[in-house]
C-alpha cells in the first residue's frame, strides 16, 4: 500500500449537537460543521487526532451500519486508482469538496466490519478569511 498519511477517524453519531458538546468539554477544538450528504458533519481536533463526526456515512445505502460507532480511517494516498486495485469498492471513486479542499475518494471493505477510505488531495483547503474580513462580512462565503 502507498498510504502517505492519516486524515481522520470517522465516527457516526446520532446527535451531532451532543457529540460536539462532549468533545468541547473534553478540551477539543470543534470546527467545520456543515451539511453533508443528507446529514451533517463536524471535525474534532483532539490533541494530535482528527475525528470527523457524521450523522450519515456516504456509503450508508451500500452496507449495513449501526446507528452509532466507528466507521473508518481516512487514509491519504498519492494514487487512488492503484490503491483500489484488488479491493472491493463499496462507494466511489468520486470527488468531494469542503473545508478540507477538493479530494477524490473511495471506500473499500476491510476486516472487522469497517471500511477504509482512500483519498487523493486534488486541491488544498480554501484560504481562511482573516479576522477583519469576517468582522466586515466580506469573507467566508
Amino acid at each position: 500500500m502507498a498510504v502517505v498519511g492519516l486524515a481522520n477517524l470517522a465516527v457516526k453519531v446520532a446527535d451531532l449537537d451532543a457529540a460536539c458538546a462532549f468533545y468541547l468539554r473534553a478540551g477539543a477544538d470543534v470546527r467545520d460543521r456543515m451539511g453533508w450528504n443528507n446529514g451533517e458533519r463536524a471535525d474534532v481536533l483532539l490533541g494530535p487526532v482528527m475525528i470527523t463526526l457524521f450523522t450519515q456515512a456516504l456509503y450508508e445505502d451500500r452496507v449495513e451500519l449501526p446507528a452509532e460507532g466507528f466507521l473508518h480511517p481516512a487514509l491519504f494516498t498519492d494514487y487512488l486508482d492503484a490503491e483500489l486495485d484488488g479491493h472491493e469498492v463499496i462507494w466511489g471513486p468520486d470527488v468531494v469538496e469542503g473545508a478540507f479542499g477538493k479530494r477524490r475518494i473511495a471506500f473499500v471493505t476491510a476486516p472487522g466490519g469497517i471500511r477504509l477510505e482512500f483519498m487523493e488531495q486534488l486541491a488544498p483547503p480554501p484560504e481562511p478569511a482573516s479576522t477583519s474580513e469576517l468582522r466586515e462580512g466580506t469573507g467566508g462565503s
